[in-house]
């Protein structure tokens, strides 16, 4: 496995631990606010970031290209999402637009997008 796609598994292992924390830390109040539906809304959206993590880390090592395309797509629009939430929010900064949501899937896409990485997802 060449350093650039080892480097981009580790870096959606450590995306996959940070969502799984954030669904711990939202999951007791999910619970106490059930009936808010934007709470719930939330935490599903957060669930299903790490089932999708968590599956692409899982077929990681079957090498095969759309494991890389879907992995792609989904940091893609990670950071979409993030940079949309950011400027829709009013809190366009240095630190909120330089910060591990952003920076986390921009070097997953730049080290996706290596030659290196394009050769070894052949199947």
């Amino acid at each position: 496995m060449p350093a650039t796609v080892w480097a981009a598994r580790f870096i959606m292992i450590v995306q996959l631990a940070f969502s799984l924390f954030g669904i711990a830390l939202m999951t007791p109040g999910a619970v106490a606010l059930f009936s808010n539906p934007l709470i719930l809304g939330l935490l599903l959206q957060f669930l299903l970031v790490a089932v999708l993590l968590g599956w692409l880390v899982f077929r990681w090592s079957s090498r095969r290209k759309w494991v890389r395309w879907c992995a792609l797509g989904l940091e893609v629009v990670a950071l979409a999402v993030h940079v949309i939430r950011t400027v829709l929010d009013g809190e366009v900064s240095w630190t909120t637009l330089f910060g591990l949501a952003t920076l986390l899937p921009l070097g997953i896409i730049v080290l996706l997008l290596t030659p290196p990485a394009a050769r070894w997802f052949v199947r």
